[in-house]
């Protein structure tokens, strides 16, 4: 039994944020006092037209991130980024809006950074126990 070269090309490449999405998305919604989902702002694909037509809704906002939830009362809100990706200004902006707002936010590029990002927020609600804390983890 052989195995294709684009099989083995595929295996030794980092994770696609996708992947990386998915993994983290598993855990979150396995975590106690956790729910997550994707935020998905990409426009709705025309068949007809064979193009994707923008979203233009006053309530969407541009940037927002990749993965919204509520973790233990908090708004929870990560921007997945692969190794090598960058975030956008309007990523950036979204995300210090919503921490300043008085979310949990973060940048993580894969599922172990997201598990100790959740530690470190976990501590956080721990020894807080305000609503009037704030969190502010944003990391490009």
């Amino acid at each position: 039994m052989s195995v294709s070269k684009t099989k083995l090309t595929r295996l030794s490449k980092e994770p696609t944020e996708k992947e990386i999405q998915n993994s983290i998305l598993a855990y979150l919604n396995k975590l106690h006092g956790c729910k997550a989902w994707t935020n998905n702002t990409v426009g709705i694909y025309d068949a007809k037209r064979g193009i994707f037509r923008k979203n233009r809704s006053p309530y969407t906002s541009k940037g927002s991130s990749d993965i919204i939830g509520i973790f233990k009362g908090y708004v929870l809100c990560l921007e997945v980024k692969s190794k090598k990706g960058k975030l956008t200004f309007e990523q950036k902006a979204f995300l210090e809006e919503m921490a300043q707002l008085g979310a949990l936010c973060g940048v993580v590029r894969s599922l172990d950074q997201a598990v100790k990002l959740m530690t470190l927020f976990e501590a956080h609600i721990h020894d807080s126990c305000t609503q009037d804390d704030t969190i502010r983890i944003v990391s490009s």
